[in-house]
């Protein structure tokens, strides 16, 4: 049996900026970029929305097709093809996805050059805050390949369902590929997670250090 993958990442926490306290335009500016780059991932959250609900879909229409028997995959072309496209979306979605974490870490890699100016003791604050988002960042490709990859297993074991002549054998070692590469995925977004967790205490931290008024909005 195919497993059902379901996304769920975390997000980014938004902070308010509550009063300038002056004299600390380099912790102010560092506080713009890191919260446009916030702002610049919200398409990467709104597609996260759409990309589950499609797998849902997807997964029902699987459900459908692996129920017929294997003299009657000539009954399922229809809803193969409707699986294909819903494997496409998907392909669509993580590419956004991908865009918004491109734009946003573009964005975010602006605060480097304000590290310099801030007081001594808040430069390691921010020194691990841009580690860790870069370790953010490379867990999210990660993920991003293990999931396109899975993609091209997906769509290849729909593919073999419009094979008449197709071997239970052949359906179940594409199915095993299938689920491990879930697994990988399920393995690369737990350290995607992790990643966005530590960056948001760390960012938390960075502003306690340069004692910039902030609110936090979970």
């Amino acid at each position: 049996m195919k497993k059902i993958l379901l996304t769920a990442i975390l997000a980014l926490s938004l902070i308010v900026l509550a009063a300038c306290n002056g004299g600390n335009q380099a912790a102010e500016n560092i506080y713009d970029h890191l919260e446009t780059s916030v702002e610049l991932e919200e398409e990467f959250h709104e597609a996260q929305s759409e990309l589950v609900e499609i797998e849902q879909q997807e997964h029902e229409l699987y459900n459908e097709m692996i129920e017929v028997n294997m003299d009657e995959l000539d009954e399922i072309e229809g809803t193969v093809n409707e699986a294909l496209e819903l494997l496409e979306e998907r392909r669509q979605l993580m590419e956004q996805e991908m865009d918004s974490i491109d734009a946003a870490k573009e964005e975010f890699d602006q605060v480097e050059q304000y590290v310099e100016d801030l007081d001594e003791e808040a430069q390691p604050a921010a020194n691990e805050m841009v580690e860790k988002m870069d370790e953010r960042y490379e867990a999210f490709v990660s993920l991003y390949d293990a999931y396109m990859q899975s993609l091209d297993y997906d769509q290849e074991l729909y593919e073999m369902l419009l094979d008449e002549e197709l071997e239970s054998e052949t359906l179940d070692e594409q199915v095993d590929l299938v689920n491990n590469s879930y697994d990988e995925i399920t393995e690369a977004q737990e350290a995607f997670n992790q990643r966005t967790s530590e960056f948001n205490d760390m960012k938390r931290d960075f502003y306690d250090a340069v004692e910039l008024e902030v609110e936090f909005v979970e």
